[in-house]
């Protein structure tokens, strides 16, 4: 499986709903009159995307770790090659 893809796809569904709310959020400052249902809505918006920044901080917080996982994984592989030249000059 590859981790930084879902990543990506992750990252990409969340673009796609925070443009969602962005476009229902300057359809509400644009009427004159908000009724206590919109008003809600806003507010329901508003704390989704801070579950959506929340969110973000964790992906981005993986993406750190799968970086050097593979770059440790990378490192041990180099360290064995080297040594397998090393034992076949001897």
């Amino acid at each position: 499986m590859d981790h930084v893809e879902v990543l990506r796809e992750k990252i990409a569904r969340l673009r796609a709903e925070i443009t969602h709310i962005q476009e229902l959020n300057q359809e509400y400052r644009l009427r004159e009159w908000n009724g206590t249902e919109a008003q809600v809505a806003h507010g329901q918006r508003h704390e989704r995307l801070q579950a959506i920044q929340q969110e973000l901080i964790q992906v981005s917080d993986l993406g750190r770790r799968i970086h050097s996982v593979d770059k440790m994984r990378e490192q041990k592989n180099r360290a064995q090659m080297h040594l397998v030249k090393q034992e076949r000059a001897s």
